[in-house]
């Protein structure tokens, strides 16, 4: 059965007015998110464009050539700044580029009365858009696991249709009513536009779900003051690790810190004073702990890291975080950290007795005088 174009445009405002409202109350229940607030004028843009090219039937020209498809390249500018801003991107010019473009060849009646020459054009700006989009979502993949993939089917199909149309469509006048290119290609351009704009909004609205998701798992496995990894974290780490220790037979080694006499900075020099004392430690053992180490706070002034290395570089290491910390001046206040520290073969023992056997040799850093470094003592080797 032929589909008929009105119909379908008629299919199309009413898609876009809808998913339009759907923005509205997804920008508003989000505390006005900046990704959703672009999405929503690009929407509402598109919803304005479309219906503008349907006065073509009527007799008009300015309108739906002008206007109509200067505001479409507007939308197509808001889709940018909403990706742009998902991506964390400063929103500049590059949206307003093809709606300037657009304008300025309109200003050459060959062009403004040439509809292969106009559709050629559409094509090309359209393309270099869902271009941008694609580089876009492809630098902010780190953000995006489950919604990657399907958001670039989705900007590639589109992209492709556009190819197709720039090849295939010769730009021959279409005498139906409400062509939205007003040529004989407008019945496919309709139907894409159609699938296009159903699924790019459900997409925008999955991913910034899944970053909101992404935020809050993040935030729950961080240290609100510090920034660094909490006890969760640290033991989701853990157990990983554990695995693949198991599996290369390599050691694992567990570090303790307990900062010295905390409660007596806190009550000299007042509590923020020793949050300062606290991010400086965190800034310290981050300097010298290697990459693929995990550092995190366990709780007030302990703080504890896991790293896949033996024995003497857990004392090298142990040691030149506890005189960076000696050398350290924040704000001029002195302060200075006992640690524990044991290396163990994670197939041989879990990683509860490995905390254990640390916790062992920072309480006796502690008893010996603190501001120093031990390690455990095995009791068989006693």
């Amino acid at each position: 059965m032929p589909l008929d174009v009105y119909t379908l445009y008629i299919c199309e405002l009413f898609v876009l007015g809808f998913v339009s409202i759907i923005m509205v109350f997804a920008w508003s229940g989000t505390q006005y998110d900046r990704v959703l607030g672009y999405s929503c004028l690009s929407m509402g843009l598109t919803l304005l464009a479309v219906f503008l090219s349907s006065l073509r039937s009527f007799g008009f020209q300015f309108l739906p050539i002008f206007v109509g498809n200067l505001l479409l390249m507007l939308a197509y500018g808001m889709l940018l700044n909403a990706f742009r801003s998902f991506c964390g991107k400063p929103v500049r010019y590059h949206w307003v580029l093809g709606a300037l473009i657009w304008a300025i060849l309109c200003l050459f009646p060959g062009f403004y009365h040439s509809l292969p020459q106009r559709i050629f054009v559409c094509c090309v700006l359209c393309i270099l858009y869902t271009s941008a989009l694609i580089i876009l979502l492809v630098r902010s993949r780190a953000s995006l696991q489950v919604t990657f993939w399907p958001a670039q089917f989705l900007l590639w199909v589109h992209l492709l249709f556009h190819i197709a149309r720039m090849l295939i469509d010769t730009g021959s006048i279409s005498k139906v009513h409400g062509a939205i290119g007003g040529s004989t290609f407008s019945l496919y351009v309709i139907l894409e536009s159609i699938l296009f704009v159903i699924g790019v909004t459900f997409t925008i609205l999955a991913m910034v779900n899944e970053r909101s998701q992404i935020m809050y798992k993040q935030a729950s496995l961080r240290d609100p003051l510090t920034g660094v990894w909490n006890r969760r974290a640290l033991f989701n780490q853990a157990d990983k690790l554990t695995l693949r220790c198991s599996r290369s037979a390599e050691p694992l080694s567990v570090i303790l810190f307990d900062l010295d006499h905390f409660k007596s900075i806190n009550d000299r020099y007042g509590h923020y004073q020793g949050d300062r004392i606290l991010l400086d430690f965190c800034q310290v053992v981050q300097q010298i702990l290697p990459a693929d180490g995990h550092f995190a706070r366990l709780g007030g002034e302990e703080f504890a890291a896991i790293l896949v290395v033996d024995e003497p570089a857990a004392a090298s290491l142990s040691e030149q975080i506890r005189s960076a910390v000696l050398a350290s001046l924040p704000d001029n206040v002195s302060y200075s950290v006992s640690i524990g520290y044991t290396t163990r073969w994670l197939h041989q023992q879990p990683f509860a007795e490995s905390m254990v056997a640390a916790d062992e040799a920072l309480y006796r850093a502690k008893a010996n005088g603190r501001n120093r470094v031990e390690a455990f003592i095995s009791p068989a080797l006693v």
